[in-house]
């Protein structure tokens, strides 16, 4: 299974790795994996990784843009490719609708399934546009969300 999934250094909501009450870093493992590294992908500027310019997504060019159809359907579209790129996700499985987008937000609903797992997986992404932070939580409450402050540019 660790094949499929591998294992990171798991991130508290502020992006900051997890910390055992030992000292010893807390690893991610099976599935978590695969949503943390959705969540970064997201989080993530495209191009931003000197190591690998192909890894993250264009979610900040939408931000601070008008709610028309097209906007919303490229804000979903950009989601659902980004998601895609995961090679654990099954392909078709990725869904994404803008939920609401105001002057003061925008959300969004994400679900899709990975190989081998019954389950889909859910995130909802909320984007504060006052305060330019973008929020990933997991629809599993018992999860920590990541919040980032973006930077738009």
């Amino acid at each position: 299974m660790n094949d499929l999934w591998g294992q990171d250094i798991a991130l508290d909501s502020s992006g900051q790795a997890r910390v055992a009450a030992n000292g010893e870093l807390v690893l991610t493992d099976g599935v978590d994996t695969g949503v943390q590294d959705i969540r970064l992908r997201l989080f993530t500027r495209l191009g931003k990784l000197f190591y690998d310019r192909g890894f993250g997504s264009l979610l900040h060019d939408w931000i601070l843009e008008e709610s028309t159809a097209g906007n919303r359907a490229a804000f979903e579209s950009e989601i659902v490719m980004r998601v895609e790129e995961d090679p654990r996700v099954v392909v078709g499985s990725v869904r994404c609708t803008v939920t609401a987008w105001d002057a003061r937000s925008i959300t969004a609903l994400a679900s899709w399934r990975f190989l081998d797992e019954d389950t889909p997986m859910n995130l909802v992404l909320q984007v504060n546009k006052q305060t330019l932070e973008l929020v990933i939580d997991d629809a599993d409450p018992r999860s920590d969300s990541f919040v980032q402050a973006v930077a738009v540019s």
